[in-house]
């Protein structure tokens, strides 16, 4: 899979790029917002804008945590859930630390895509891991080293829709279309109403499968 995105300083500032915006834009007037020098100037001003929005809707980043240092609750039970704490998916687990004793590998399984973590029956340190308030510490590599090609298509859908939305500049009777706590106002029967809520809509159809908690409707 092909990474898209701009990095910077080992983080990800956007999942797509000027150019994926740009294709979606191809034949519409932007005159409004300027030149192709301004287009492109006020797309990159938009990424970090809607990268937050998808990390938003998704609960989580889509960038890669290699030794990410955590501590999280025990739960009194033999599995550690880590999803519901946007740590998905795991890719390896490099140590478990219970009360400064260090748990080993072949105490557990971890099941990557659903953040999970398993004790085995036969656990050195028991059929559970101990109830307490951020009492157990990982250290583990979590997250994408390329970011997926549909969360790259939905962001860049979703910057095109600002684009767009911009470019009519219709601003009497205007509604807004949202996508988590992130809103396009634009007007409905305005001149690129419709493109905006489809590009909106399959941008929130793209993130479903990525979704934390979830996002207002569109």
């Amino acid at each position: 899979m092909v990474a898209y995105g701009v990095f910077s300083t080992g983080n990800i500032n956007s999942y797509c790029s000027v150019e994926q915006v740009l294709a979606l834009l191809a034949g519409y007037d932007l005159a409004r917002i300027g030149d192709s020098e301004a287009v492109t100037d006020r797309i990159q001003q938009l990424l970090a804008v809607t990268r937050q929005a998808v990390d938003g809707v998704a609960g989580r980043d889509f960038a890669w945590h290699a030794d990410d240092e955590i501590t999280v609750d025990g739960s009194g039970t033999n599995q550690l859930s880590l999803a519901p704490l946007g740590i998905v998916p795991v890719s390896t687990v490099q140590q478990i630390t219970i009360a400064e004793r260090e748990v080993p590998a072949d105490d557990y399984v971890v099941y990557g895509q659903a953040g999970e973590i398993r004790l085995r029956p036969a656990a050195s340190i028991g059929s559970c891991f101990p109830s307490g308030l951020q009492n157990i510490a990982l250290v583990l590599d979590w997250g994408y080293p390329d970011v997926p090609a549909k969360v790259s298509m939905a962001q860049a859908k979703l910057t095109a829709a600002q684009i767009l939305a911009e470019a009519a500049g219709e601003t009497s009777q205007t509604e807004s279309v949202r996508i988590g706590d992130y809103a396009v106002r634009y007007a409905r029967q305005g001149k690129y109403g419709a493109v905006i809520e489809r590009l909106t809509e399959e941008a929130s159809e793209a993130l479903q499968p990525y979704r934390g908690i979830g996002m207002a409707a569109v």
